[in-house]
């Protein structure tokens, strides 16, 4: 081609002539002008994908956890709750198959240990045979026996349980007391004895009122004879037959008797205190 003939280059056209491309501005108003009566067509809704059927659970597998799980009791009754409304009903149990054995309940056991009287046993029958009546009560409190015995005959059955080479009781552990404040018999000495040769040991207790006094048992073994002193000391009983009966741990001057549950041990004894420490003590 020759250069005359090439192409001129277009001049632009001005805007508002035809051909030309409308401003930004003037598209606006020209969408704005657009009936109203049309609307905007709305977006195609995304179809769900089809739910997967799931097999059912085999024996001994738990079903999965899912949206489409069915609620559990606990969780119905926690929704219900947080609405506000009633907890549902819980099913009742299935009822018992005829023939089908029934679960018997434990009975309840004792909360501690208790009493128990004595059966066939050799020492409260010999005690029965030689001295009657005088043996009130045979029982056991954890294993131990305890022979409860008339004041009256205590010196003579301590000798027999001493001297009989069947029981041989030959050693005298302790003698102590209790005091029953509110019982017609207030006080009860308790003996604790031993045999060597047998390896037994049992309990003898007797019972006596306030103005009472016990047979002193320090002829029948050396070892009563602090005991017996010790019981005077605290509960104020009286043994007869006793070599040298007095106080072993207050001073000889004290009044009253410390484990007797009428004695005021906040009080104590005011005229010794304050006779020997040279103070006055007044109860807090």
């Amino acid at each position: 081609m020759d250069g005359g003939d090439r192409e001129k280059p277009k001049a632009p056209l001005e805007p508002g002539s035809e051909g030309a491309d409308a401003s930004p501005a003037e598209e606006s108003s020209a969408q704005g002008k657009e009936p109203s009566a049309k609307k905007e067509a709305s977006p195609p809704q995304k179809e769900k994908p089809p739910v997967e059927k799931q097999a059912p659970a085999q024996e001994g597998e738990k079903p999965p956890a899912g949206k489409d799980a069915a609620p559990s009791e606990e969780g119905a009754s926690e929704a219900a709750a947080a609405e506000g409304k009633p907890k549902p009903p819980r099913p009742a149990k299935a009822a018992a198959k005829p023939g089908a054995a029934v679960k018997k309940k434990r009975p309840l056991k004792k909360k501690g240990p208790s009493y128990k009287d004595l059966e066939d046993d050799p020492l409260a029958e010999a005690l029965r045979e030689h001295f009657g009546d005088a043996l009130q009560v045979a029982h056991s409190f954890l294993k131990q026996k305890i022979y409860t015995v008339a004041l009256d005959q205590l010196y003579d059955i301590m000798l027999f349980l001493r001297d009989r080479p069947e029981w041989s009781y030959d050693y005298l552990i302790d003698v102590t007391a209790l005091d029953g404040l509110d019982d017609e018999k207030r006080f009860c000495l308790v003996y604790q004895l031993y045999s060597f040769s047998r390896l037994d040991l049992i309990r003898v207790k007797s019972r006596l009122g306030k103005d009472e006094v016990a047979p002193s048992v320090t002829a029948i073994w050396k070892t009563a004879d602090w005991l017996e002193r010790e019981v005077y000391d605290m509960f104020g009983i009286e043994f007869s037959g006793h070599p040298d009966l007095r106080r072993i741990l207050l001073p000889e001057d004290w009044h009253g008797f410390p484990l007797r549950k009428d004695y005021d041990i906040k009080l104590q004894d005011q005229a010794w205190i304050k006779k020997h420490l040279r103070i006055r003590k007044v109860p807090g």
